[in-house]
Order: structure tokens, then C-alpha cells, then sequence
């Protein structure tokens, strides 16, 4: 599903059309559709600012014999955007083929009639609202892969009750599968760190409490991470948010306090329905943590964790990921999308 529309041109080479988009910034590409031999494949993406959520794909081919019918050129320009392409994309895709109209002239069939291009919609979004709303899509995404791939018990035994209970319990503590559910803690706890660290990348190129701070701050970085600075392979913000430890629920915190004022410990503390029970997310997320360290650093292993409560994990996940976007589109005034890309 998606957009998709041709340009015939009135007279266009293949090499003009190539140099046309090679000009507005699209890169070669493969692409697993079939096209006639000769096609040249393109891909753009606007990295700036979270602008695409998908970017745009153009190709140049060799029209074939029912297509003739609309121009006597050789070459047509193919240009597609799928349904979840951004308003930039959808934007760009729009003046990729106007422009080329008026340069090639000739005629643009597709999706949308003869000669018509893709309606816009209002676009509120900002830098945080659509950098926040790709962090929590890919976490969210992976939760729900997750929960869809994680394997059940391997001992299923009967409900019962006294002593009989007492050894199935016993029993179901050696189930192979509560070893895995163990080792997909560190998982888990890496989606925390990955949400907060990013947002925090994010919102440190905004805010205007981080502007202000980041234009006094001082801090020692050697020569190979000015070269990765000046290759554009790293951030300033990334630099800054290596000084801490985004695994760890006070440096994490610390973190936020120092350079946005956002005290997330604060904002976590808040009784949520977890499975079939009633906690602090704040409390939960600690625990979390902490055991994903017995894990790593110790083996330790719970042989009490079971599918349902590993699932539980992933639910406090989802539910602090939430409450912590809820404050920023109250903080900042934005709208977050809650979907995934």
C-alpha cells in the first residue's frame, strides 16, 4: 500500500533523469520489484530533524509497449511513497514530480488521476514529537515480537492443591524455559536504556533548559572522538549522554535532572495494574534493573519467572514508556503518535 505515480516525459534521457534525482539528493538502491532491464533504482531520506519516517523511492525505466500510449519517450520516472510516509515525504514526493513536469514536461498517471499529486494534510509535528515517536515505535515494535515469539512452559502440570501443588511447584522451578525467560531479561532492560538514552539524545538538541546549558558546558574529549565528530559518526549529544549510565535508574535520572529539569523517578511513581497485581512503576522498573545485574554479574537466576510474569516485564516497559511520553506532550505542548512505523 502506498503512493505510487509516473511521470511520462515529453522528452527526458535516462541520463537526464538520473542527474535529476542524483541533484535533489537520492542515492542508488536495489529493489526487489521487477523491473525491466536497464532500470536505475533511487532512495531518499531526509535524516534531519526526524523529517521521514520512510522517504521516497524514484525509478528510471524503459516504458513498455502499453505505455507508449501517453509519450513517444523511451524513459519514464516511477516515484513512490508508502502509506506511512511522513508529510515531508509526501511533501517531497509531490515536488519530485512537478518539478521534473515542468522540466521534461509530458503527462503524470497513478494513484491519484491524470496530472494530480498526493494531498497534504496539517502537519504539527516538531523535532521531539517525531523523534519520540520513532523511539517508542521501534520499542514498541520489538515488545510486541517479543511477546509474540516468547515460548511457553515446557512442564504444564495440573492445578491442584495442598501437598501435590506444593511439588508441582517444586517441579515447575526446573522448566528449561524459565532459563530463557531469565536470559531476555538483559533484553528488556536494554529497550529501557535504549528509550531513555535516545530521548534524551533527542530532547538535548531542543530543549531550550539543554541549549542553554550545553553553551557553558565544558568537558574533556580526546583526539578520536573529535575525528568522529568532525566524520559526523557521532553527536554532540551522544557525547554528553555517554557520561552516563542509562541502565542504572539514578544515573539515569541524574541525567534528566541536570540537563531538561525532568525528574523521571518522579514521574514513574505511579500505581499501574501490572498482571494481577497493583505496584509503583518507579518500584518495578528498579527491580527491573536489578535483576537483569543477578543476571549479567552474577547467573543468578530466578526459577521462579514465568512466561506470564516475564510478560509483566514487558507490560511495566510499555506502561513507563507511556507515562513518560504523556509528560513530555504535556511539558512541551506536542502531540506524540502511538504507532509503530
Amino acid at each position: 500500500m502506498g503512493r505510487d505515480v509516473t511521470l511520462y516525459p515529453h522528452k527526458a534521457s535516462r541520463k537526464e533523469l538520473k542527474d535529476y534525482l542524483e541533484n535533489l539528493g537520492f542515492k542508488k538502491c536495489d529493489h526487489f520489484w521487477h523491473w525491466p532491464k536497464g532500470t536505475l533504482n533511487y532512495y531518499w531520506f531526509d535524516y534531519n530533524d526526524f523529517k521521514s519516517t520512510d522517504g521516497i523511492s524514484a525509478d528510471i525505466y524503459k516504458i513498455r509497449d502499453e505505455e507508449k500510449k501517453y509519450t513517444d519517450n523511451e524513459w519514464a520516472l516511477h516515484v513512490r511513497a508508502r502509506f506511512i510516509a511522513s508529510w515531508h515525504d509526501v511533501k517531497m514526493f509531490n515536488e519530485v514530480l512537478r518539478n521534473a513536469k515542468k522540466i521534461f514536461g509530458g503527462i503524470i498517471k497513478g494513484d491519484y488521476g491524470t496530472n494530480r499529486y498526493a494531498p497534504l494534510w496539517e502537519d504539527s509535528s516538531t523535532p521531539i514529537s517525531r523523534g519520540t515517536k520513532y523511539i517508542f515505535s521501534t520499542v514498541s515494535m520489538s515488545i510486541s515480537k517479543i511477546k509474540d515469539a516468547l515460548p511457553d512452559a515446557q512442564l504444564e502440570l495440573p492445578k491442584t492443591k495442598g501437598k501435590i501443588a506444593e511439588l508441582n511447584t517444586l517441579i515447575e522451578k526446573n522448566d528449561p524455559s524459565r532459563v530463557i525467560y531469565n536470559g531476555l531479561v538483559p533484553f528488556a532492560v536494554s529497550m529501557i536504556e535504549y528509550f531513555f538514552s535516545e530521548i534524551f539524545c533527542i530532547l538535548i538538541k531542543y530543549d531550550n533548559f539543554a541549549l542553554q546549558k550545553k553553551a557553558i558546558h565544558k568537558q574533556k574529549i580526546d583526539f578520536g572522538t573529535v575525528l568522529a565528530l568532525q566524520n559526523q559518526e557521532i553527536t554532540i549529544e551522544e557525547i554528553i549522554a555517554s557520561n552516563y549510565t542509562f541502565q542504572n535508574l539514578n544515573q539515569l535520572n541524574k541525567a534528566y535532572k541536570e540537563w531538561l529539569d525532568i525528574d523521571v523517578r518522579k514521574i514513574l511513581y505511579k500505581k499501574k495494574k501490572i498482571g494481577k497485581k497493583i505496584c509503583f512503576l518507579e518500584h518495578r522498573i528498579a527491580k527491573i534493573i536489578e535483576h537483569r545485574h543477578g543476571v549479567v554479574h552474577h547467573f543468578s537466576l530466578d526459577d521462579t519467572l514465568t512466561k506470564e510474569h516475564y510478560i509483566n516485564i514487558l507490560d511495566s516497559i510499555e506502561l513507563s514508556m507511556s507515562e513518560f511520553i504523556n509528560f513530555l506532550e504535556r511539558k512541551y505542548q506536542i502531540k506524540i503518535d502511538r504507532y509503530f512505523i
